[in-house]
């Protein structure tokens, strides 16, 4: 569902955050957190799905483990899209502190 050209807004103060563009650096992007949370980094929940014209808002629920802590909280993804495909993404995080927490460690 990525377009070529996808940019990822990923935010946040830590190793992940930042704009990453092409599908090469969002599939780097998303490996390097599954690898970092030795999988189990994923989306818990997709809660409601709202759309205005190119636009759609997902509130999602995510979590993950790693080396015994536990990160668990909602958040939005807004994505833009093009003919069928994402072609941006911004993430929001409900805890961004806990969230940066998590990864740096």
């Amino acid at each position: 569902m990525l377009s070529p050209a996808a940019i990822w807004h990923q935010p946040g103060n830590n190793r992940f955050s930042g704009t990453h563009t092409g599908i090469a650096a969002v599939g780097g992007l998303l490996g390097q957190m599954t690898e970092v949370s030795k999988r189990s980094f994923a989306i818990a929940a997709a809660n409601r799905f709202m759309a205005n014209g190119d636009l759609v808002a997902v509130e999602i629920e995510f979590s993950g483990e790693r080396d015994g802590v536990k990160l668990s909280q909602a958040g939005i993804d807004l994505l833009r899209f093009s003919e069928g495909r994402i072609v941006v993404m911004w993430l929001f995080s409900s805890d961004p502190a806990e969230e940066d927490s998590f990864w740096v460690r």
